[in-house]
């Protein structure tokens, strides 16, 4: 992601890597989570980076959401394929998220790994399945979009910044589906022209409410707009100040 477009503010001292590692044996995905501001958790929000990234660079986005939603609890895996860098959500090479070539087809599903980290997490703080939130930027945006619809247990928002390659592969149109947030930026030179408005049908066929921004001038990051159309959903779900 290009740190230029946000800053890295999150506090030290409410992040910790060194929680303990998802189980699930050797490779299990881990990073960086940040604790609610006030009360128990009420939310889990899971942040997932983009493609050599990793989720110290998610985790500073964490202040910035949480203003709009103080008791959610966030959690930034890395991704499960190390790289030079950083990481990756599929193996390196694979045609998927920014890094996908047009016309690519999407990976359907969950990334490796992703799936027990969130059962894991939604543990720890004795949360439901759909008092979850996915974030994603880029390739990660493209692995929330095509986990989340996926999900036996909907999640209760999906927010996806930068990001498009969604498979209709399986996706049957049904009533329970959470609202889908699309951000991207109209200078944005990593994205297919088209991939907004092409995820938008996909998700409309599928039943689940979708809106999508284009922001002037950005490229391919985050800024203070992405961040309060984002904040402002996380508000509505999460009750805002709960």
């Amino acid at each position: 992601m290009d740190r230029r477009t946000f800053g890295l503010g999150a506090s030290a001292a409410l992040l910790s890597t060194a929680a303990a590692r998802a189980e699930g044996g050797p490779g299990a995905l881990d990073g960086p989570r940040r604790q609610p501001q006030r009360q128990q958790a009420k939310f889990l929000i899971v942040m997932l980076h983009g493609f050599g990234s990793d989720g110290a660079d998610m985790i500073g986005l964490a202040p910035d959401f949480q203003a709009y939603a103080p008791t959610a609890a966030f959690a930034a895996p890395n991704g499960p394929f190390k790289m030079q860098g950083g990481y990756s959500w599929f193996p390196v090479g694979a045609p998927t998220g920014a890094k996908a070539p047009k016309g690519a087809p999407a990976e359907a599903g969950a990334p490796q790994g992703l799936e027990a980290f969130i059962d894991d997490e939604l543990e720890r703080h004795n949360l439901r399945p759909e008092r979850l939130i996915l974030i994603g930027f880029s390739q990660g945006a493209s692995a929330v979009l095509n986990a989340g619809l996926r999900s036996k247990a909907p999640p209760a928002a999906i927010v996806a910044f930068s990001g498009f390659n969604l498979s209709p592969k399986g996706l049957k149109r049904e009533e329970r589906r959470p609202p889908v947030l699309l951000i991207q930026g109209d200078k944005d030179p990593r994205v297919p022209a088209g991939a907004e408005d092409k995820a938008v049908q996909v998700l409309k066929r599928a039943g689940a409410p979708a809106t999508a921004y284009m922001l002037a001038g950005l490229g391919h990051g985050i800024d203070e707009r992405g961040i309060r159309l984002a904040g402002e959903l996380l508000r509505s779900v999460t009750g805002g100040a709960g």
